[in-house]
């Protein structure tokens, strides 16, 4: 089955269905991580309707929210969406520390993120459809998720790699979309330029890193508020034999 799929509102959407699991393997056309989405064509949000999907988790700030898209959010109506910034007043400043490795930033960010790690799992889990789940570009924050969520249902982890390099294909189309929204055009000269980057090492660092603190994924997400029942339900919702 084809992972990513074409979109004309989106440049980096892309299935993570598939991956062995604990149990089995991820269902595909279940869970999807994407780019923004205020941009997608009457034809795209068609197409995810036939994709079942029933549930968006933006992980952007309100500030991004405010300033990306004017009028209705093209799925509005169609889609029941929940607000995740996993990035915020309480760990703004994280991005930017160069002192640390951007894995190490990562790590920060997902122990510091109040409850929007948490809320986001919930989502996935209690989702009556599929979930799409993005932030600016599908780099950062929603590689945070899905390293989260993929870890949590025991992916492996070259597979868990896999997933986040493969925005490196895309990372030219994201730069040049990012530097024309009013959100990012004048904050994307002051990125550090490792954030603008999609490394297979940066991932294996973030896992390493945050095993030697929580033990696996699922202690990860347990620290930040995820509790058993809602673990076991991400896994009956996720994984299929």
């Amino acid at each position: 089955m084809e992972r990513e799929i074409v979109l004309e509102g989106c440049v980096n959407f892309r299935d993570v269905g598939g991956y062995r699991a604990e149990g089995g393997h991820v269902r595909w056309r279940t869970l999807f991580r994407s780019d923004a989405l205020h941009e997608l064509t009457p034809e795209d949000a068609a197409r995810l309707a036939d994709l079942g999907v029933t549930t968006v988790i933006d992980l952007r700030s309100e500030y991004e929210r405010e300033h990306d898209g004017e009028g209705a959010h093209p799925l509005a109506g169609a889609v029941s969406f929940v607000r995740a910034p996993i990035i915020n007043q309480g760990n703004l400043t994280v991005m930017a520390d160069t002192s640390l490795s951007l894995a190490g930033r990562y790590a920060r960010i997902l122990e510091t993120c109040g409850t929007a790690l948490a809320d986001a799992v919930t989502a996935i889990a209690h989702a009556p459809g599929a979930v799409v789940f993005h932030c600016a570009a599908g780099k950062d924050r929603t590689g945070m998720l899905s390293a989260a969520v993929l870890g949590a249902l025991g992916v492996d982890d070259e597979d868990i790699i896999a997933d986040y390099a493969m925005t490196g294909r895309n990372l030219q189309r994201i730069g040049t979309r990012l530097r024309r929204h009013p959100a990012y055009e004048n904050s994307y000269a002051y990125v550090p330029r490792d954030a603008m980057t999609a490394q297979g090492d940066t991932m294996r660092e973030l896992l390493g890193d945050l095993r030697s603190r929580h033990g696996d994924l699922r202690g990860l997400l347990g620290a930040v508020g995820v509790g058993e029942d809602v673990l076991d339900r991400l896994r009956a919702s996720l994984v299929t034999s």
